[in-house]
């Protein structure tokens, strides 16, 4: 068995093969549910829009963020036979390089989810839009409501490219903690991620770290100001994911 080589591309699509049709169930699941709810969320957000506020600034505070939270979710489930003592040594004794191991999941969560989450986000939209009826009495009709797309987040420079490096950011740190963590540890990771802030919000004192966020962390300069940290992520999460996976396979 070739158990010792970085990579071999008949043992990777073997260890791809296995993964897909072993979570089917649970992938397609999950992709239902999200359909069902973008267009849920699409409708109520889109419906109850004042007819003055461009769609975008829905589209992008609102729709971006819960398909930003459904991804977390979906990509801090990575690596699911780490719950499980039995289902670990199985997945650990299973021929395949670590590195294998790390790009299935990578392959799985991001590559073949984000694009299609992506496109069901589009379609979602449409399909919310297409159903509305116009609303004499609020102004609001659906023929005249803008059509959903990512260009600006993912190609306009300032704001949006950073904010699409924040989501990024934050998707490889929760995929690196579903490896770190064995039970919860979508929900671990999530804490750790909500407990640095408020810990450093804690022992700077409230006063401090007020008027700095009121100065100079506000909109673009927020998100500006954590771009060290977020290079680092970017840098650190998936050396860290693949060198915790070859400490659990010695």
């Amino acid at each position: 068995m070739k158990t010792n080589n970085f990579f071999d591309p008949d043992r990777f699509f073997g260890l791809l093969k296995q993964d897909i049709l072993f979570n089917f169930k649970f992938y397609l699941s999950f992709m239902v549910g999200l359909s069902i709810g973008i267009y849920v969320f699409s409708y109520l957000l889109i419906r109850n829009v004042d007819p003055s506020i461009p769609y975008y600034m829905i589209a992008y505070d609102n729709l971006q963020n819960i398909l930003l939270g459904a991804m977390m979710i979906f990509i801090g489930m990575s690596f699911p036979a780490f719950r499980n003592q039995t289902s670990t040594c199985y997945f650990l004794l299973t021929p395949g390089s670590a590195f294998e191991k790390m790009l299935v999941q990578l392959v799985v969560r991001f590559v073949l989810f984000i694009p299609l989450a992506l496109i069901l986000l589009h379609l979602g939209t449409l399909l919310a839009i297409a159903s509305m009826q116009p609303n004499p009495k609020s102004g609001f009709d659906p023929l005249f409501v803008d059509s959903f797309n990512f260009r600006s987040y993912f190609f306009d420079s300032g704001f949006f490219t950073l904010r699409a490096m924040r989501d990024l950011a934050l998707l490889f740190l929760v995929f690196a903690g579903s490896v770190f963590f064995k039970k919860y540890a979508f929900v671990k990771t999530l804490a750790v991620m909500v407990g640095l802030p408020v810990g450093l919000f804690l022992v700077g004192g409230r006063i401090y770290w007020t008027k700095i966020y009121t100065d100079f962390l506000t909109g673009y300069n927020f998100i500006a100001g954590l771009t060290p940290l977020i290079i680092g992520i970017l840098l650190f999460s998936l050396p860290w994911t693949y060198f915790t996976l070859k400490e659990k396979e010695l």
